[in-house]
């Protein structure tokens, strides 16, 4: 959380923002809630420790914390948005029908990416990676756990 503070803290500075003590709490608790929250969710939590933190304000802040690369904005096929921590490194599959999040931990995409960047000549800090498709719930093809070798070099 202290690197992501800190993150915040440069960006407003950037943008002649302050870190005021109400963006300080909305930060503080966007960042303990872990999971995917939309911003009246956030505003509730909020007011729950200061009833005078307005709506406009959290509003307003979620969208700094986005911008600052702290939160990253899931936008859903109901219309709804959500938002939730960046953290370091972030690949997920989203569907598109239903909305659902699929997060992956694949050490191998992540060190694709990283060594792509490094060819490249660029500096990775973080990376966030996003798939778009259909589940297999939505699709109704039978949900596999096991590894589809239809991408291997070998087929």
């Amino acid at each position: 959380m202290k690197n992501a503070l800190k993150l915040f803290k440069e960006y407003l500075s950037t943008n002649n923002l302050k870190l005021t003590q109400q963006r300080l709490l909305i930060f503080k608790v966007f960042m303990s809630d872990g999971g995917k929250v939309n911003p009246e969710q956030l505003l509730n939590a909020v007011q729950e420790v200061d009833k005078a933190v307005s709506r406009s304000t959290v509003y307003r802040t979620v969208k700094h914390l986005h911008h600052a690369g702290i939160a990253r904005c899931i936008h859903h096929s109901d219309g709804s948005t959500h938002y939730e921590s960046m953290g370091d490194h972030y690949t997920q599959m989203i569907c598109e029908r239903c909305g659902k999040s699929i997060p992956i931990k694949n050490p191998y995409i992540d060190c694709l990416q990283q060594e792509t960047a490094r060819q490249q000549g660029f500096t990775l800090f973080r990376f966030q990676t996003v798939l778009y498709g259909i589940c297999c719930e939505c699709s109704k093809n039978p949900c596999q756990k096991t590894v589809d070798t239809a991408c291997s070099p070998n087929n």
